[in-house]
Formats: structure tokens, sequence, C-alpha cells
């Protein structure tokens, strides 16, 4: 069902430009301005400067090319696939390393079902990646997706042996190696076990539906075959140990009022007991937290009497009670009107709405593995920011050139 490409792509010369520690970039969608500023003044040529260009995207692919003629970027002899494990220390101590396989796959629409998404896009983001693409000519920035492989086969096709070929600490401290996989038979064992798998979007669906659009373009401007018919993507199995979903927690600046009509509403002390009481409610219950400069307290409810998986999901029931049902909108628009933000940090949350710097902040459990795939295998999606892959996947590891 879904298919695994070599590429062969642009690839940093560490031997002129120096580490990837000062190369590499958290992907766009999560760069503040501050960070912004400070990616640029590690490196003249940090992704940043590509991803997030100060000159017209319809220059991105001048400065591609003054790269590769400084001997910045190269591309590689061979096509092949990138073997990466990122190691990372979650809240509470615990340590993990996921593995990750970044390739090339073909651009498919959700129709055939070969690759799925999870969550909606909005057309304000694909219309500006859609401009970055043709300025560059080039994917800047990977897509991250999963696969099912109980059994870990499509890695071990293509597992690395010995020390890593490179390796860089990114800016949320996770530890990523790097080896790159060029062996012909590796590459294709990898890609025939994917031949019977699908590819569910994890991260970047935007650009996914975006690199769609741009192979469509292409076709029918009378492109042939070539690699504008595929999208740059790091590819994790489901069962991955190392896999984790994160929640990113809800931050409102309007009061959303007395919720008792909807929720039975438990008081708690502090953020210790609101997240052991989220931990002892069961997960096909909907449950979160609320905090205000008021007080915290544990929200529970019947989950709703519908068979579609996505209303299940916690994020779904605070949407469809409180945001639409308070205050007339979805979270997006929420979002929009800047009434609405979001934060991953749990404890970072709980002290906005205690010290008033919120009105209010919804704390929200980890999204089970399984729910995101039961929506994806009912064709449904979720809110936008309803899970968080953690760590994301830099930018900067490789470029897929589009022509």
């Amino acid at each position: 069902m879904a298919t695994l490409h070599p590429l062969h792509p642009l690839r940093y010369q560490t031997d002129v430009v120096g580490p990837l520690d000062g190369l590499v970039a958290p992907p766009y969608d999560i760069v503040d301005a501050a960070e912004r500023a400070q990616l640029q003044a590690s490196s003249p040529f940090n992704a940043v400067h590509l991803e997030m260009a100060d000159p017209p995207y319809e220059r991105v692919g001048e400065l591609i090319a003054s790269w590769v003629a400084r001997g910045a970027l190269a591309v590689s002899e061979r096509p092949g696939v990138v073997a990466w494990t990122q190691s990372f220390t979650l809240e509470g101590g615990a340590q993990r390393t996921r593995r990750v396989i970044l390739g090339a796959v073909r651009a498919e629409p959700y129709e055939t079902r070969q690759v799925r998404p999870h969550e909606r896009t909005h057309a304000g983001p694909k219309e500006d990646r859609l401009r970055l693409l043709y300025g560059a000519g080039h994917q800047i920035s990977p897509v991250y997706g999963l696969y099912p492989d109980p059994e870990g086969q499509v890695w071990q096709a293509v597992a690395p042996s010995g020390e890593a070929q490179a390796q860089f600490v990114g800016s949320d401290g996770t530890l990523n190696r790097l080896w790159w996989i060029d062996d012909p038979a590796a590459v294709a064992a990898a890609a025939t076990l994917m031949e019977s798998r699908w590819i569910l979007i994890a991260d970047g669906h935007h650009r996914y539906e975006t690199a769609v659009r741009y192979s469509q373009e292409r076709r029918k401007a009378g492109a042939g075959a070539g690699p504008h018919e595929f999208v740059m993507m790091g590819l994790t199995a489901i069962e991955d140990p190392g896999l984790v979903v994160l929640p990113t927690h809800r931050v409102l600046s309007a009061d959303p009022g007395d919720l008792s009509d909807r929720f039975t509403v438990t008081p708690v002390v502090d953020l210790a007991e609101l997240t052991d009481r989220l931990a002892q409610t069961p997960v096909d219950a909907p449950a979160f937290g609320l905090v205000t400069p008021a007080g915290a307290a544990v929200l529970t409810c019947d989950a709703p009497d519908v068979p579609s998986p996505a209303a299940h999901l916690d994020v779904a029931v605070l949407e469809e009670l409180v945001f639409r049902r308070t205050f007339g909108r979805d979270q997006a628009e929420l979002s929009h009107d800047g009434v609405l933000t979001y934060v991953k940090d749990t404890a970072e949350a709980y002290e906005l709405g205690a010290s008033g710097s919120a009105a209010a902040v919804f704390i929200l459990r980890d999204m089970p593995k399984d729910g995101v795939i039961a929506v994806a295998e009912a064709g449904e999606t979720m809110p936008q920011k309803s899970t968080f892959f953690f760590p994301k996947l830099p930018t900067g590891v490789a470029f897929h050139p589009l022509t």
C-alpha cells in the first residue's frame, strides 16, 4: 500500500560549515521570533534561513544554489535513506530512544488511503508552504509519519551498525544520531516491506497536503516522472517503544464560566493531585483538568453516545462542550482570534492558570496511540494540536530536490 523510496538529497558538508548543532532548526511552526533570530545568528548556513526566509520565498532557490557553490551543501553520491535515532528524557525522568527512517514517500491524495491524516488543516499555512516549495525548488522540512510494524522489520532492514556518522543535540535537548544508508539491497528490502503497510501522518499535515498539490500542479504543467512526485518523510513504527504522544494544553484569555452543568467537577489542591486523578480516570472516560485563579479541578463526564472514535477523545469533548457551547467557536477560530493559545509543558500551563496570567487553562492527558490510529482508520480527523509527537523532527538533516 505505502511506498518507500530512497532520497537523493542535498546534505550539509560539515567539514566546510561546521557541526550540525549550529545548522539544524526546529520545524517552522514552533519557532518564535526570538528563536528565529538566535538560529539566524548561529550560522549563515542554518536551515532557518531557508525554512523561514527573510528574502522573498522566490529567492530561496538562489540561496540554496549559492550554498552549493560554496561547498556548504552537496548532493549525495548515491541515493539512500537516513537511519536516525532520537534519545530524549520525558517529564519525570523516563528515557526513551525513537527510531526513524528518513526517505521519500509518493505524494498520494488521502483518498488512496496509502497515507492517512488524523488532524484538520487550514488554507493559510498550506498557501505559505506552497510558495516555499515553488521558490526553493526543494522540500526543506520533512513530514513525520507512522506505519504498523509490530516486529520492527522495516527498521531492521536498514538498521545501522557502528558509530553514528553524524550527531547533534537539538534545541529541545534530544540527542540525534544519523547514519546514511545507501546499500541498494538494504533500501530495496525496506521498500518491499513497506508495500504491505499504510502511513499515518503524525506531524506535518499542511506540508504533506502542500506536497500533494505541488505534485499535481507540476503534472498538469507537463512535468513527467520525477522527484516532485515524492515527499521527504521520517517514518517510525507505531509500535516503536520510543514513540510517545504528549498532550498540548489549552490556555484561554476568556473565562469559560461555570461548567458544572456539563461536567462532574472534583476540586484538587495542586498539580500533583490533578495529574494523579487524571491518571486514575479510565482512558475511555473523558477527563481533563481546569485551572483558574480561583482554584483547580478535574472535570469528567460520560462518553458521547456516538460511534465516532474522534468524538470520544478528550480534546474533542473539550471542543464540543466548552469551546463550541460557551463561545460558539471551535479551537481553530478561537486560536485565530487570539482567545486560545497552546502550551506543552504541564507545570507551565498550571502556573499560567493559577497565577491569573490566563483566565483558564485546560490540562489534557496523554493521547493514547490506539486512539489516534482508530481515528485514522475511521477516516476521521481531530482538532488542530490534538497530538504532540515528541520530539519533533528537526529541519536540516537533508533537503529534498524537487527537480
